[in-house]
Protein backbone atom coordinates (compact mmCIF):
# COMPACT_ATOMS: atom_id res chain seq x y z
CA UNK A 1 0.00 0.00 0.00
CA UNK A 2 1.44 3.55 -1.22
CA UNK A 3 2.02 5.58 1.58
CA UNK A 4 -1.22 8.37 2.23
CA UNK A 5 -1.00 11.45 3.24
CA UNK A 6 -0.85 12.66 6.83
CA UNK A 7 -5.04 14.00 6.32
CA UNK A 8 -5.96 10.63 4.59
CA UNK A 9 -5.02 8.99 8.03
CA UNK A 10 -6.40 11.44 10.45
CA UNK A 11 -10.13 11.05 8.00
CA UNK A 12 -9.61 7.28 8.53
CA UNK A 13 -8.99 7.36 12.00
CA UNK A 14 -12.02 10.09 12.28
CA UNK A 15 -14.01 6.88 10.65
CA UNK A 16 -13.02 4.70 12.56
CA UNK A 17 -14.20 6.89 15.83
CA UNK A 18 -17.84 7.28 14.55
CA UNK A 19 -18.00 3.57 13.88
CA UNK A 20 -16.79 2.62 17.08
CA UNK A 21 -19.13 4.42 18.89
CA UNK A 22 -22.24 3.99 16.16
CA UNK A 23 -22.55 0.40 15.28
CA UNK A 24 -22.15 -1.79 18.40
CA UNK A 25 -24.10 -4.58 18.69
CA UNK A 26 -27.00 -4.05 21.29
CA UNK A 27 -27.90 -7.95 21.73
CA UNK A 28 -31.41 -8.52 23.57
CA UNK A 29 -30.80 -12.75 23.29
CA UNK A 30 -27.13 -13.67 22.85
CA UNK A 31 -26.42 -13.77 19.31
CA UNK A 32 -22.87 -14.20 19.96
CA UNK A 33 -22.39 -17.69 20.34
CA UNK A 34 -19.34 -19.42 21.43
CA UNK A 35 -17.43 -21.02 18.10
CA UNK A 36 -14.88 -23.21 20.08
CA UNK A 37 -16.02 -25.96 17.68
CA UNK A 38 -15.18 -25.86 14.04
CA UNK A 39 -17.52 -24.58 11.58
CA UNK A 40 -20.00 -27.23 10.36
CA UNK A 41 -20.23 -28.15 6.29
CA UNK A 42 -23.45 -28.23 5.03
CA UNK A 43 -26.81 -27.85 5.34
CA UNK A 44 -29.86 -25.40 3.90
CA UNK A 45 -30.27 -21.58 5.13
CA UNK A 46 -33.76 -20.36 4.61
CA UNK A 47 -34.12 -17.16 5.03
CA UNK A 48 -37.91 -15.01 4.99
CA UNK A 49 -38.14 -11.56 3.17
CA UNK A 50 -40.64 -9.14 2.71
CA UNK A 51 -39.35 -7.64 -0.77
CA UNK A 52 -39.64 -9.44 -4.14
CA UNK A 53 -36.52 -10.20 -6.01
CA UNK A 54 -36.74 -7.53 -8.60
CA UNK A 55 -33.78 -8.54 -11.47
CA UNK A 56 -31.08 -10.41 -11.11
CA UNK A 57 -28.68 -8.24 -12.98
CA UNK A 58 -26.42 -6.84 -10.31
CA UNK A 59 -25.90 -3.83 -11.62
CA UNK A 60 -29.88 -2.85 -11.07
CA UNK A 61 -30.36 -4.13 -7.49
CA UNK A 62 -33.21 -1.72 -5.36
CA UNK A 63 -34.35 -3.48 -2.29
CA UNK A 64 -32.71 -5.47 0.42
CA UNK A 65 -33.79 -8.91 -1.28
CA UNK A 66 -31.85 -7.58 -4.65
CA UNK A 67 -28.91 -6.92 -2.44
CA UNK A 68 -28.65 -9.76 -0.47
CA UNK A 69 -29.23 -11.69 -4.08
CA UNK A 70 -26.10 -9.95 -5.73
CA UNK A 71 -24.24 -11.20 -2.86
CA UNK A 72 -25.24 -14.14 -3.13
CA UNK A 73 -24.09 -14.85 -6.48
CA UNK A 74 -21.62 -11.94 -7.44
CA UNK A 75 -18.44 -9.97 -6.38
CA UNK A 76 -17.24 -6.39 -6.31
CA UNK A 77 -13.49 -5.66 -5.91
CA UNK A 78 -13.93 -4.69 -2.17
CA UNK A 79 -16.51 -5.58 0.55
CA UNK A 80 -18.14 -3.18 3.48
CA UNK A 81 -17.49 -4.55 6.42
CA UNK A 82 -19.24 -3.83 9.69
CA UNK A 83 -16.99 -0.80 10.56
CA UNK A 84 -18.04 0.64 7.14
CA UNK A 85 -14.36 0.09 6.03
CA UNK A 86 -13.34 -1.64 2.68
CA UNK A 87 -12.27 -5.35 3.06
CA UNK A 88 -11.17 -7.46 0.21
CA UNK A 89 -13.30 -9.12 -2.39
CA UNK A 90 -11.94 -9.34 -6.28
CA UNK A 91 -8.99 -6.73 -5.21
CA UNK A 92 -6.26 -8.51 -2.64
CA UNK A 93 -5.10 -5.13 -2.45
CA UNK A 94 -5.09 -1.22 -3.57
CA UNK A 95 -2.60 1.81 -3.44
CA UNK A 96 -3.25 5.35 -4.55
CA UNK A 97 -0.93 8.02 -5.24
CA UNK A 98 0.33 10.57 -3.17
CA UNK A 99 -2.72 12.99 -4.74
CA UNK A 100 -5.57 10.48 -4.61
CA UNK A 101 -6.54 10.83 -7.80
CA UNK A 102 -5.01 7.55 -9.45
CA UNK A 103 -5.66 3.77 -7.15
CA UNK A 104 -4.36 0.81 -8.44
CA UNK A 105 -6.54 -2.40 -7.58
CA UNK A 106 -4.50 -5.68 -7.67
CA UNK A 107 -6.72 -8.57 -8.60
CA UNK A 108 -7.10 -11.66 -6.74
CA UNK A 109 -6.19 -14.89 -9.39
CA UNK A 110 -8.61 -18.21 -10.23
CA UNK A 111 -11.76 -16.19 -9.61
CA UNK A 112 -14.28 -18.00 -12.03
CA UNK A 113 -17.36 -16.83 -13.37
CA UNK A 114 -19.80 -19.16 -14.30
CA UNK A 115 -21.87 -19.11 -17.22
CA UNK A 116 -18.61 -18.24 -19.27
CA UNK A 117 -16.68 -20.32 -17.61
CA UNK A 118 -13.46 -18.62 -17.32
CA UNK A 119 -11.10 -16.61 -15.06
CA UNK A 120 -11.68 -13.18 -14.10
CA UNK A 121 -9.49 -10.29 -16.23
CA UNK A 122 -8.74 -6.68 -16.30
CA UNK A 123 -11.26 -6.37 -19.25
CA UNK A 124 -14.09 -7.30 -17.18
CA UNK A 125 -13.51 -5.03 -14.53
CA UNK A 126 -13.24 -2.14 -17.09
CA UNK A 127 -16.27 -3.21 -18.86
CA UNK A 128 -17.92 -3.64 -15.55
CA UNK A 129 -17.00 0.19 -14.98
CA UNK A 130 -17.79 1.41 -18.56
CA UNK A 131 -21.52 -0.53 -18.14
CA UNK A 132 -21.98 0.94 -14.79
CA UNK A 133 -20.90 4.58 -15.55
CA UNK A 134 -23.37 4.16 -19.17
CA UNK A 135 -26.93 5.69 -18.00
CA UNK A 136 -28.84 3.41 -20.04
CA UNK A 137 -27.84 0.56 -17.50
CA UNK A 138 -30.02 2.14 -14.97
CA UNK A 139 -27.28 1.53 -12.28
CA UNK A 140 -27.47 3.37 -8.71
CA UNK A 141 -23.50 3.10 -8.26
CA UNK A 142 -23.27 5.66 -11.44
CA UNK A 143 -23.61 8.25 -9.27
CA UNK A 144 -21.11 7.19 -6.98
CA UNK A 145 -18.73 6.71 -9.30
CA UNK A 146 -19.06 10.13 -10.93
CA UNK A 147 -15.35 11.04 -10.13
CA UNK A 148 -14.25 7.83 -12.27
CA UNK A 149 -12.81 9.32 -15.46
CA UNK A 150 -11.28 6.23 -16.78
CA UNK A 151 -10.34 2.57 -15.90
CA UNK A 152 -7.44 0.63 -17.64
CA UNK A 153 -5.31 -2.33 -17.62
CA UNK A 154 -2.72 -1.50 -15.64
CA UNK A 155 -0.39 -5.49 -15.20
CA UNK A 156 -2.10 -9.09 -16.02
CA UNK A 157 -4.43 -9.06 -12.63
CA UNK A 158 -4.26 -4.91 -12.00
CA UNK A 159 -6.45 -2.11 -13.02
CA UNK A 160 -5.58 1.15 -12.47
CA UNK A 161 -8.23 4.01 -11.86
CA UNK A 162 -8.13 7.19 -13.04
CA UNK A 163 -10.18 10.11 -11.04
CA UNK A 164 -11.17 13.42 -12.13
CA UNK A 165 -10.08 14.45 -8.87
CA UNK A 166 -9.21 13.28 -5.36
CA UNK A 167 -11.38 11.08 -3.68
CA UNK A 168 -9.73 9.28 -0.25
CA UNK A 169 -13.05 6.94 -0.34
CA UNK A 170 -12.84 5.13 -3.29
CA UNK A 171 -12.63 1.93 -2.02
CA UNK A 172 -15.30 2.06 0.08
CA UNK A 173 -17.29 3.76 -2.91
CA UNK A 174 -16.52 0.60 -4.74
CA UNK A 175 -17.88 -1.40 -1.82
CA UNK A 176 -21.45 -0.37 -3.31
CA UNK A 177 -23.74 -3.07 -3.86
CA UNK A 178 -24.40 -2.25 -7.66
CA UNK A 179 -20.68 -2.07 -8.56
CA UNK A 180 -20.27 -6.03 -8.91
CA UNK A 181 -18.09 -7.22 -11.56
CA UNK A 182 -19.73 -8.97 -14.52
CA UNK A 183 -18.17 -10.84 -17.58
CA UNK A 184 -16.46 -8.23 -20.50
CA UNK A 185 -18.45 -11.05 -22.70
CA UNK A 186 -22.00 -10.26 -21.51
CA UNK A 187 -21.46 -6.18 -21.40
CA UNK A 188 -20.50 -6.91 -24.95
CA UNK A 189 -23.35 -9.16 -26.54
CA UNK A 190 -25.95 -8.13 -23.79
CA UNK A 191 -26.63 -6.93 -20.35
CA UNK A 192 -30.36 -8.61 -20.13
CA UNK A 193 -28.73 -11.73 -19.86
CA UNK A 194 -28.29 -10.75 -16.31
CA UNK A 195 -31.51 -10.53 -15.84
CA UNK A 196 -32.31 -13.86 -15.51
CA UNK A 197 -29.08 -15.13 -15.54
CA UNK A 198 -25.85 -16.55 -13.32
CA UNK A 199 -22.54 -14.96 -14.58
CA UNK A 200 -21.10 -14.29 -11.04
CA UNK A 201 -18.26 -15.09 -9.11
CA UNK A 202 -19.86 -14.88 -5.60
CA UNK A 203 -19.69 -17.79 -2.91
CA UNK A 204 -23.22 -19.53 -4.32
CA UNK A 205 -24.20 -20.72 -8.06
CA UNK A 206 -27.74 -19.94 -9.21
CA UNK A 207 -30.44 -22.95 -8.46
CA UNK A 208 -33.94 -22.31 -8.47
CA UNK A 209 -35.29 -18.53 -9.21
CA UNK A 210 -39.11 -18.36 -8.88
CA UNK A 211 -40.08 -14.14 -8.80
CA UNK A 212 -42.22 -13.81 -6.59
CA UNK A 213 -41.64 -17.14 -4.56
CA UNK A 214 -38.40 -18.27 -4.07
CA UNK A 215 -34.71 -18.33 -5.32
CA UNK A 216 -32.43 -21.22 -4.41
CA UNK A 217 -28.58 -20.76 -4.52
CA UNK A 218 -26.01 -23.52 -4.11
CA UNK A 219 -22.24 -23.73 -2.68
CA UNK A 220 -20.03 -22.93 -5.51
CA UNK A 221 -16.95 -25.62 -5.12
CA UNK A 222 -14.70 -23.14 -7.07
CA UNK A 223 -15.13 -20.53 -5.07
CA UNK A 224 -12.26 -18.38 -4.66
CA UNK A 225 -11.81 -18.90 -0.52
CA UNK A 226 -11.59 -22.35 -0.82
CA UNK A 227 -13.23 -22.84 3.02
CA UNK A 228 -16.18 -21.33 2.20
CA UNK A 229 -19.28 -21.32 1.86
CA UNK A 230 -19.86 -23.46 4.41
CA UNK A 231 -23.59 -24.49 3.59
CA UNK A 232 -24.76 -26.19 0.90
CA UNK A 233 -27.61 -23.54 -0.11
CA UNK A 234 -29.36 -20.86 0.67
CA UNK A 235 -32.92 -20.33 -0.09
CA UNK A 236 -34.61 -16.72 -0.04
CA UNK A 237 -38.46 -16.88 0.45
CA UNK A 238 -41.18 -14.19 0.43
CA UNK A 239 -43.61 -14.27 2.75
CA UNK A 240 -47.13 -12.54 2.14
CA UNK A 241 -47.25 -11.05 5.08
CA UNK A 242 -45.47 -10.82 8.48
CA UNK A 243 -47.66 -12.59 10.74
CA UNK A 244 -46.91 -15.61 8.63
CA UNK A 245 -42.96 -14.59 8.36
CA UNK A 246 -43.00 -14.71 11.97
CA UNK A 247 -44.73 -17.83 12.42
CA UNK A 248 -42.30 -19.34 9.62
CA UNK A 249 -39.59 -18.67 12.38
CA UNK A 250 -41.14 -19.66 15.26
CA UNK A 251 -42.19 -22.90 13.92
CA UNK A 252 -39.01 -23.71 12.28
CA UNK A 253 -39.71 -23.51 8.89
CA UNK A 254 -37.20 -20.42 8.41
CA UNK A 255 -33.83 -19.79 9.92
CA UNK A 256 -33.86 -16.13 9.79
CA UNK A 257 -36.15 -13.59 9.57
CA UNK A 258 -34.04 -10.83 8.08
CA UNK A 259 -36.43 -7.91 9.15
CA UNK A 260 -38.02 -8.47 12.31
CA UNK A 261 -41.15 -6.24 13.13
CA UNK A 262 -41.00 -4.18 16.27
CA UNK A 263 -44.15 -5.69 17.48
CA UNK A 264 -43.12 -9.10 17.10
CA UNK A 265 -39.43 -8.18 19.05
CA UNK A 266 -40.99 -8.73 22.54
CA UNK A 267 -42.35 -12.08 22.27
CA UNK A 268 -39.51 -13.09 19.82
CA UNK A 269 -36.72 -12.22 22.72
CA UNK A 270 -38.95 -14.31 25.20
CA UNK A 271 -38.88 -17.47 22.48
CA UNK A 272 -36.11 -19.63 23.91
CA UNK A 273 -35.32 -21.22 20.41
CA UNK A 274 -34.39 -17.76 18.97
CA UNK A 275 -31.57 -15.18 19.03
CA UNK A 276 -32.93 -11.80 18.67
CA UNK A 277 -30.27 -9.02 17.38
CA UNK A 278 -30.79 -5.07 17.43
CA UNK A 279 -28.41 -2.79 15.90
CA UNK A 280 -28.36 1.07 15.58
CA UNK A 281 -28.63 1.95 11.93
CA UNK A 282 -28.31 5.38 9.84
CA UNK A 283 -32.17 3.47 7.54
CA UNK A 284 -34.57 5.64 7.56
CA UNK A 285 -38.41 6.33 6.93
CA UNK A 286 -39.16 9.74 4.70
CA UNK A 287 -41.79 11.84 3.21
CA UNK A 288 -41.19 12.63 -0.58
CA UNK A 289 -42.17 16.08 -1.76
CA UNK A 290 -41.30 16.81 -4.93
CA UNK A 291 -40.06 20.11 -5.42
CA UNK A 292 -40.85 20.88 -9.08
CA UNK A 293 -44.89 19.44 -8.27
CA UNK A 294 -47.41 21.93 -6.68
CA UNK A 295 -47.91 22.29 -3.85
CA UNK A 296 -44.09 21.36 -2.85
CA UNK A 297 -42.86 23.63 -5.09
CA UNK A 298 -42.98 26.23 -2.50
CA UNK A 299 -40.67 26.14 0.36
CA UNK A 300 -43.65 27.14 3.01
CA UNK A 301 -45.98 24.15 2.30
CA UNK A 302 -42.47 22.06 2.97
CA UNK A 303 -41.55 23.65 5.97
CA UNK A 304 -45.35 23.66 7.17
CA UNK A 305 -45.32 20.10 7.08
CA UNK A 306 -41.64 20.26 8.52
CA UNK A 307 -43.75 22.02 12.05
CA UNK A 308 -46.86 19.51 11.61
CA UNK A 309 -45.63 16.30 12.88
CA UNK A 310 -44.55 14.89 16.30
CA UNK A 311 -41.55 13.21 16.00
CA UNK A 312 -41.10 11.73 19.41
CA UNK A 313 -44.44 10.65 19.01
CA UNK A 314 -43.85 9.13 15.67
CA UNK A 315 -41.15 6.82 16.61
CA UNK A 316 -43.32 5.64 19.26
CA UNK A 317 -46.11 5.32 17.34
CA UNK A 318 -44.61 3.93 14.37
CA UNK A 319 -41.41 2.05 15.63
CA UNK A 320 -42.57 1.28 19.53
CA UNK A 321 -39.17 3.55 20.24
CA UNK A 322 -36.89 0.93 18.24
CA UNK A 323 -34.95 3.94 17.02
CA UNK A 324 -34.17 7.77 17.11
CA UNK A 325 -35.48 10.82 16.05
CA UNK A 326 -34.28 12.68 13.25
CA UNK A 327 -33.83 16.22 11.04
CA UNK A 328 -34.36 15.47 7.68
CA UNK A 329 -31.05 15.20 7.53
CA UNK A 330 -30.72 11.39 6.43
CA UNK A 331 -26.77 11.68 7.83
CA UNK A 332 -27.27 9.83 11.10
CA UNK A 333 -24.47 9.65 14.08
CA UNK A 334 -23.76 6.58 12.32
CA UNK A 335 -21.52 8.29 9.86
CA UNK A 336 -18.21 9.98 9.59
CA UNK A 337 -19.15 13.75 9.42
CA UNK A 338 -22.53 13.90 10.73
CA UNK A 339 -23.43 17.07 12.31
CA UNK A 340 -26.09 17.45 14.95
CA UNK A 341 -29.15 19.10 13.84
CA UNK A 342 -31.77 19.68 16.04
CA UNK A 343 -35.17 19.03 14.56
CA UNK A 344 -38.06 21.18 13.71
CA UNK A 345 -40.10 21.83 16.59
CA UNK A 346 -43.45 20.61 16.69
CA UNK A 347 -45.56 24.06 16.18
CA UNK A 348 -49.38 23.04 14.13
CA UNK A 349 -49.80 26.63 14.36
CA UNK A 350 -47.37 27.99 12.98
CA UNK A 351 -47.39 25.25 10.28
CA UNK A 352 -50.96 26.72 9.74
CA UNK A 353 -49.75 30.07 9.07
CA UNK A 354 -47.29 28.92 6.51
CA UNK A 355 -49.94 27.00 4.69
CA UNK A 356 -52.12 30.35 4.37
CA UNK A 357 -49.11 32.45 3.35
CA UNK A 358 -48.52 29.83 0.43
CA UNK A 359 -52.30 30.17 -0.50
CA UNK A 360 -54.17 27.61 1.01
CA UNK A 361 -55.91 29.36 4.13
CA UNK A 362 -58.67 26.71 4.65
CA UNK A 363 -55.84 23.72 4.83
CA UNK A 364 -54.04 21.73 2.23
CA UNK A 365 -55.68 18.27 0.67
CA UNK A 366 -53.48 16.06 -0.66
CA UNK A 367 -53.14 12.33 -1.48
CA UNK A 368 -50.19 10.51 0.31
CA UNK A 369 -48.85 7.08 -1.35
CA UNK A 370 -48.29 4.10 1.18
CA UNK A 371 -46.33 0.45 -0.17
CA UNK A 372 -47.99 -2.40 1.92
CA UNK A 373 -44.39 -3.67 2.94
CA UNK A 374 -42.65 -2.89 5.09
CA UNK A 375 -45.88 -2.36 7.54
CA UNK A 376 -43.96 0.65 8.77
CA UNK A 377 -44.35 2.72 5.83
CA UNK A 378 -48.26 2.64 6.21
CA UNK A 379 -48.43 3.34 9.75
CA UNK A 380 -46.38 6.29 9.43
CA UNK A 381 -48.64 7.66 6.96
CA UNK A 382 -51.67 7.07 9.07
CA UNK A 383 -50.20 8.43 12.47
CA UNK A 384 -48.92 11.83 10.02
CA UNK A 385 -52.44 12.14 9.25
CA UNK A 386 -53.93 12.26 12.29
CA UNK A 387 -50.89 14.52 13.44
CA UNK A 388 -50.98 17.14 10.63
CA UNK A 389 -54.62 17.61 10.47
CA UNK A 390 -54.61 20.28 13.02
CA UNK A 391 -51.89 22.04 11.25
CA UNK A 392 -54.20 22.45 8.14
CA UNK A 393 -53.34 19.33 6.12
CA UNK A 394 -55.85 17.16 5.34
CA UNK A 395 -54.42 13.69 3.56
CA UNK A 396 -55.53 10.74 2.16
CA UNK A 397 -53.59 8.16 3.31
CA UNK A 398 -53.65 5.39 0.29
CA UNK A 399 -51.70 1.89 0.81
CA UNK A 400 -51.10 0.25 -2.37
CA UNK A 401 -49.06 -3.37 -3.35
CA UNK A 402 -45.53 -2.88 -3.02
CA UNK A 403 -44.70 -4.01 -6.53
CA UNK A 404 -47.69 -1.22 -7.91
CA UNK A 405 -45.93 1.41 -5.83
CA UNK A 406 -42.16 0.68 -7.31
CA UNK A 407 -44.25 1.05 -11.11
CA UNK A 408 -46.66 3.82 -10.48
CA UNK A 409 -45.39 5.79 -7.70
CA UNK A 410 -41.84 5.74 -6.90
CA UNK A 411 -40.46 8.65 -8.36
CA UNK A 412 -43.62 9.29 -10.11
CA UNK A 413 -45.82 10.45 -7.62
CA UNK A 414 -45.48 13.74 -5.60
CA UNK A 415 -46.20 12.68 -2.02
CA UNK A 416 -45.66 9.27 -0.87
CA UNK A 417 -43.50 7.36 1.73
CA UNK A 418 -40.13 5.93 1.10
CA UNK A 419 -37.35 4.20 3.15
CA UNK A 420 -33.45 3.53 2.57
CA UNK A 421 -31.05 2.08 4.05
CA UNK A 422 -27.63 3.29 5.29
CA UNK A 423 -25.26 4.26 2.63
CA UNK A 424 -21.34 3.78 3.10
CA UNK A 425 -20.53 7.50 3.03
CA UNK A 426 -22.42 10.68 3.01
CA UNK A 427 -21.42 11.18 -0.50
CA UNK A 428 -22.62 8.25 -1.29
CA UNK A 429 -25.46 8.92 0.62
CA UNK A 430 -25.92 12.27 -1.83
CA UNK A 431 -24.84 11.06 -4.95
CA UNK A 432 -28.08 8.36 -4.80
CA UNK A 433 -30.74 10.59 -3.20
CA UNK A 434 -29.69 14.09 -3.47
CA UNK A 435 -27.53 16.09 -5.98
CA UNK A 436 -29.11 16.90 -9.67
CA UNK A 437 -27.53 13.98 -11.66
CA UNK A 438 -28.36 11.30 -8.79
CA UNK A 439 -29.88 8.13 -10.26
CA UNK A 440 -32.85 8.34 -7.97
CA UNK A 441 -33.36 11.88 -6.79
CA UNK A 442 -37.36 11.55 -6.25
CA UNK A 443 -37.62 15.13 -5.41
CA UNK A 444 -36.34 16.89 -8.49
CA UNK A 445 -35.29 19.42 -5.43
CA UNK A 446 -31.65 19.74 -7.49
CA UNK A 447 -29.80 22.63 -5.61
CA UNK A 448 -26.61 23.73 -7.12
CA UNK A 449 -25.07 25.03 -3.83
CA UNK A 450 -25.44 21.99 -2.14
CA UNK A 451 -23.89 19.85 -5.55
CA UNK A 452 -21.01 22.06 -5.37
CA UNK A 453 -20.42 21.32 -1.35
CA UNK A 454 -20.89 17.33 -2.41
CA UNK A 455 -18.06 18.14 -5.43
CA UNK A 456 -15.91 20.02 -2.80
CA UNK A 457 -16.11 17.88 0.05
CA UNK A 458 -15.43 14.68 -1.63
CA UNK A 459 -12.37 15.85 -3.38
CA UNK A 460 -10.94 17.53 0.03
CA UNK A 461 -8.63 14.87 1.96
CA UNK A 462 -8.45 17.50 5.16
CA UNK A 463 -11.02 15.96 7.67
CA UNK A 464 -12.01 19.26 9.03
CA UNK A 465 -12.50 20.84 5.80
CA UNK A 466 -14.68 18.08 4.54
CA UNK A 467 -16.67 17.93 7.64
CA UNK A 468 -16.94 21.45 7.47
CA UNK A 469 -18.60 21.03 3.79
CA UNK A 470 -20.48 17.89 4.49
CA UNK A 471 -21.82 19.87 7.22
CA UNK A 472 -23.15 22.80 4.97
CA UNK A 473 -24.54 20.87 2.81
CA UNK A 474 -26.92 18.60 5.52
CA UNK A 475 -27.78 22.09 6.98
CA UNK A 476 -29.28 22.52 3.17
CA UNK A 477 -31.03 19.54 3.51
CA UNK A 478 -32.18 20.03 6.97
CA UNK A 479 -33.79 23.93 5.98
CA UNK A 480 -35.47 23.21 2.52
CA UNK A 481 -36.89 19.78 3.32
CA UNK A 482 -37.03 18.13 0.48
CA UNK A 483 -37.55 14.87 2.41
CA UNK A 484 -39.09 14.64 5.79
CA UNK A 485 -37.14 12.05 8.09
CA UNK A 486 -38.83 11.82 11.08
CA UNK A 487 -36.65 9.37 12.83
CA UNK A 488 -34.44 6.63 12.01
CA UNK A 489 -35.03 2.91 12.24
CA UNK A 490 -32.62 0.26 14.29
CA UNK A 491 -32.14 -2.88 12.74
CA UNK A 492 -34.10 -5.93 14.26
CA UNK A 493 -33.53 -9.82 12.88
CA UNK A 494 -33.97 -12.85 14.37
CA UNK A 495 -32.78 -16.51 13.52
CA UNK A 496 -32.88 -20.29 15.09
CA UNK A 497 -30.34 -20.89 17.91
CA UNK A 498 -28.19 -22.78 15.59
CA UNK A 499 -27.86 -20.64 12.67
CA UNK A 500 -23.63 -19.63 13.77
CA UNK A 501 -21.83 -16.69 13.02
CA UNK A 502 -24.94 -14.62 11.35
CA UNK A 503 -24.48 -10.81 12.22
CA UNK A 504 -26.93 -7.48 11.02
CA UNK A 505 -24.65 -5.45 9.29
CA UNK A 506 -25.65 -1.76 10.16
CA UNK A 507 -26.15 -0.63 6.82
CA UNK A 508 -28.78 -3.37 6.44
CA UNK A 509 -27.08 -4.53 3.02
CA UNK A 510 -24.57 -6.61 3.67
CA UNK A 511 -24.73 -10.58 4.92
CA UNK A 512 -21.61 -12.23 4.31
CA UNK A 513 -23.54 -15.45 4.54
CA UNK A 514 -20.47 -17.71 2.98
CA UNK A 515 -19.51 -17.45 6.85
CA UNK A 516 -22.57 -18.29 8.33
CA UNK A 517 -23.28 -22.27 9.32
CA UNK A 518 -25.60 -24.68 11.21
CA UNK A 519 -24.80 -26.25 14.09
CA UNK A 520 -25.32 -29.74 14.25
CA UNK A 521 -25.85 -30.48 10.34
Amino acid sequence: MARISKQRNELNAGRRTFVKSATALMIASSAECSYAQAPARGGTLRISVSQRINTLNPLRHSNTSDYMTGELMYSGLCRLGRKMEALPDLATEWRSNAALTEWTFKLRPRAMFRGVNREVKPRDVVASFRAIKDPASGSPARASLDLVSDVVESGPFEVRVILKDAYSDLPVALAHNNARIVPADIVEKDLKLLETGDYGTGPFKLAQYEPGRLLRVERDARYFKGDKPYLDAVEQRLYPDLAAEYAALANGESDILLGLAETDYARAVANKALNVQRVRSGRFFNLVMRCDQKPFNDLRVRKAMQMAVDRESLLELVLQGFGKVGADNPISAEYPFARDIKPAKYDPAQAKRLLAEAGYPNGLKITLFCANRPAARSALGVAIKEMARSAGFDIDVQTIAYDVYNATIWRKANFYVANWNMQPTPDAMFALLFTTDAPWNDTRWNNPKFDDLVRRARATVDAAERARLYGEAQGLLNSEVPYLIPFFQDLLSASAKNVMNYHVHPRGGQYFLEEVWLAGK
